[in-house]
């Protein structure tokens, strides 16, 4: 493949505006349906479907807030409030069946102002009808979706980039923003490479993990609080190792009870068992807040290489307000949860706030930096596929990084996985994970070349919360196992906040899906 052809990465512009229930995190525009249908949703670092709301998740306890759609990243459809996807609005939306869609079990570019519209075959997208899972989210994994109705695997959005020669290479760069600095930092999100400008160097590398090569996990060594109530002390019980994952998908730390428990003590915190939050009184708020403490976490590779890196977070980053459906007011809470066993353990988007990570999906590795928090400049390089003959920088590749603007990915057909809470089982469908394996059957052999040297740059999945009947939380590094109390509805073809003192951000350039 010559070097004239070599794609930009794509910059996914953040929404402008800040949502979600148990903090207020930078999101991302998608639209859906035709005529489409917007959303804001987050990134999902290791899933690998789209999930957006439904009517039926402000129902219940929820029917009588009016802005229910809003808050859970809903805009405007046709002139007037939405809910949630409206699928009798939409002329390629076509119901082929009802499944059950079990929930975890273990844890509840375009350059310019065109739109670029992929011509991909289905995208899959689940309809969210729990209030569980508030915000909607876009998958940036590999796997595919295996359906028992369907002869052919459905290949992840960023795979569908990758085929059709619209990204360089099947990587990302993501830092999830704060709303705490001034001016606030939106979230980063760059397909097919990474910004440079929003991380300070290291040159450590993490090793993709998983029986599907789709975990990114991690070792943390050591946790230091500084300032903290008791001065500066270490948060790892017996200087014990902790060993977890890394996911923007959910926006906590699930970590052992031990350390959990130092960190109670370090902060002030009270554990309310009947949300699993650690929450803070109004007191102790205002001693942090003039404390300011903050947290160093040294992190390693899972396979205890020797090699770390350090991210500090402030305690602006753990101070977050939980509301609406977890809360009827804002209430002040410390972003950690108690993890039952290792496979819980994860450090989610409030990490990310400080730490900037870039996943190498095809050559298997992954990084953590210190993040950056700056203005609008960006600096993106492009991380070319091995199937590229001549390795290429940032400055010969004919890239024009300040032409990367925004991302609109054409118009679509989706399937469309309704997930519920009732148990409206009809059939029960196993749903397969596509591993490693069948990303090589989508793509040219060449772009899996594991002798490839990685470039030179900073040197399953979807994880849902619930609560079950004695308040456990579990989490689950594996990806949706089974369609369950859900309607699987089919695309055709089709075209392609939180209000507050933050205010509703401009909507800039949209995700679309189209099938072929």
């Amino acid at each position: 493949m010559s070097v004239s052809s070599v794609p930009a990465p794509f910059y996914v512009s953040p929404s402008g505006s800040w949502d979600g229930h148990d903090g207020i995190w930078s999101t991302f525009h998608i639209s859906v349906g035709t005529p489409p249908q917007d959303f804001r949703v987050l990134p999902s670092t290791t899933g690998a479907e789209t999930w957006i709301p439904i009517p039926e998740g402000c129902e219940g306890s929820l029917v009588n807030i009016a802005d229910c759609g809003t808050l859970r990243g809903v805009d405007s459809f046709d002139g007037s409030v939405s809910r949630g996807f409206q699928s009798n609005a939409s002329s390629t939306w076509d119901l082929i069946g009802i499944y059950e869609l079990a929930t975890e079990k273990n844890l509840w570019g375009e350059t310019g102002n065109q739109g670029l519209t992929i011509e991909a075959q289905e995208q899959t997208v689940a309809g969210v009808a729990t209030a569980n899972v508030w915000l909607g989210s876009l998958g940036l994994g590999t796997a595919s979706a295996h359906f028992d109705v369907r002869d052919q695997a459905v290949t992840s959005l960023l795979v569908s980039m990758r085929r059709r020669n619209y990204i360089p290479g099947l990587s990302f760069g993501y830092t999830a923003g704060a709303s705490y600095t001034l001016p606030e930092t939106p979230g980063s999100l760059i397909l097919g490479g990474y910004d440079q400008s929003r991380f300070e160097s290291s040159d450590v590398n993490f090793t993709v993990g998983g029986e599907e090569g789709t975990s990114l996990p991690v070792t943390i060594e050591s946790i230091i609080a500084e300032d903290a109530f008791g001065g500066t002390l270490s948060l790892l019980s017996g200087g014990s190792w902790v060993t977890t994952a890394i996911d923007s998908t959910v926006s906590q730390m699930w970590l052992p009870q031990s350390v959990c428990d130092l960190f109670a003590q370090a902060f002030g915190l009270k554990y309310d068992s009947g949300t699993g939050l650690y929450l803070v009184n109004n007191t102790i708020h205002q001693q942090l807040q003039q404390m300011n403490p903050s947290v160093t976490f040294t992190i390693g590779g899972s396979g205890n290489s020797g090699s770390t890196t350090n991210i500090k977070l402030p305690y602006s980053a753990f101070d977050l307000q939980a509301s609406i459906p977890l809360f009827n007011y804002s209430t002040n809470y410390f972003p950690l949860r108690v993890a039952a066993n290792e496979s819980q353990q994860v450090l989610g988007r409030a990490f990310l706030q400080e730490a900037y990570l870039f996943v190498d999906w095809e050559r298997k590795y992954f990084t953590l930096s210190q993040a950056i928090h700056q203005g609008s400049q960006t600096d993106i390089v492009p991380v070319l596929s091995s199937s590229y003959d001549t390795p290429t920088s940032k400055d010969d590749s004919g890239l024009s990084t300040g032409a990367i603007v925004g991302i609109a990915i054409g118009a679509c057909a989706v399937i469309a996985v309704i997930v519920g809470l009732a148990a409206l089982c009809i059939i029960r469908l196993r749903r397969k994970r596509g591993s490693a394996a069948e990303v090589e059957e989508i793509l040219p052999t060449e772009l899996h070349d594991e002798t490839a040297k990685p470039p030179e740059i900073m040197s399953a999945q979807v994880y849902e919360l619930q609560e079950g009947e004695n308040s456990k939380h579990e989490l689950d590094t594996k990806q949706v196992s089974e369609l369950q109390a859900a309607s699987l509805e089919q695309e055709l073809d089709g075209d392609g906040e939180r209000f507050g003192k933050y205010g509703r951000g401009q909507k800039k350039h949209n995700v679309y899906y189209e099938m072929e």
